[in-house]
């Protein structure tokens, strides 16, 4: 098969919005577990005062609010993280992810420290609970919890600075044990990211998108066979870069779409706040998690 045809087998298929018309995107969630879409962005979804406050505020090198650095072991996407030191994805630190436990423990343990950076009267919890709400054709959407009540993380910040990235992956994150839990409960055909910007670097960051899914025959690998082959993925599939500002918010179908965080360059970084969501099982409600 040659690379043409190859790069005709899937489009990046995606729709851009703003707060005030998002008739297009009110059923976006269900619209990615269809494989109808690929990526929505609204622009202005939220307030970009608080969210620019925030991100100055974190972008310092004189303080450290508590960020953890899970890939610390690989430099160049050596993220920083606040709000949990145990993420629900495969790290670096931890290639097969944490216990199931570990994750809760570390939940209850940074359980306000997120939150905490934002301004008083600017609740980001609910925030994302009710923008989620407006995507997800009128399910009710809520924090996912574990069956003891615990609840999960609902939202991390993340940040990269200069010369950092995050390479190419797919988010398909059921495998690992800290979903035994979870995945029996939710429609695990995709996984679903959600972000939103809060502060913009002075160059790079880019959310790049390949038309690469986890069962794209011979997809385009180094010679160690594990690695992704950068040069092979944009020659052989479609692509679409998206660039975001503060306030601009994303919903990616990141279990299906391979996809990357171009490199930072310059000293302002890139910051952001996060994680993922799914159908439940039923597809009557949306959980959501970090």
């Amino acid at each position: 098969m040659n690379d043409a045809t190859v790069a005709d087998r899937r489009r990046i298929r995606s729709i851009e919005a703003s707060l005030s018309d998002l008739s297009g995107v009110a059923d976006a969630i269900e619209q990615m577990y269809d494989d109808r879409l690929d990526v929505a962005i609204i622009r202005d979804a939220l307030p970009e005062g608080p969210l620019a406050a925030v991100g100055d505020q974190l972008d310092r090198e004189d303080r450290n609010p508590g960020w953890t650095r899970p890939n610390e072991k690989m430099p160049v996407e050596d993220i920083q993280i606040l709000g949990t030191d145990t993420p629900a994805t495969p790290t670096y630190q931890a290639p097969r992810g944490a216990s199931l436990e570990a994750y809760l423990e570390s939940a209850e343990r940074h359980r306000s420290e997120a939150q905490d950076v934002f301004e008083r009267g600017f609740d980001p919890a609910a925030r994302i609970t009710e923008l989620l709400g407006r995507f997800s054709g009128g399910r009710p959407v809520a924090v996912a919890q574990a069956v003891d009540g615990r609840s999960y993380v609902p939202f991390t910040v993340r940040r990269l600075t200069d010369g950092k990235q995050i390479g190419l992956h797919h988010d398909y994150h059921y495998p690992l044990s800290l979903y035994n839990e979870l995945a029996p409960t939710v429609d695990t055909r995709t996984l679903i990211s959600y972000v939103a910007l809060l502060r913009r670097p002075d160059a790079g960051g880019e959310l790049c998108v390949y038309g690469v899914t986890p069962d794209t025959p011979d997809p385009p690998k180094l010679a160690n066979g594990f690695s992704w082959d950068l040069a092979g993925v944009e020659r052989r599939f479609d692509a679409a870069k998206f660039t975001l500002d503060v306030g601009d918010f994303f919903l990616l179908a990141s279990g299906r779409c391979l996809h990357r965080i171009a490199p930072i360059a310059g000293p302002r970084a890139r910051v952001t706040m996060g994680g993922f969501l799914a159908l439940s099982k039923q597809r009557d409600r949306v959980f959501y998690w970090s």
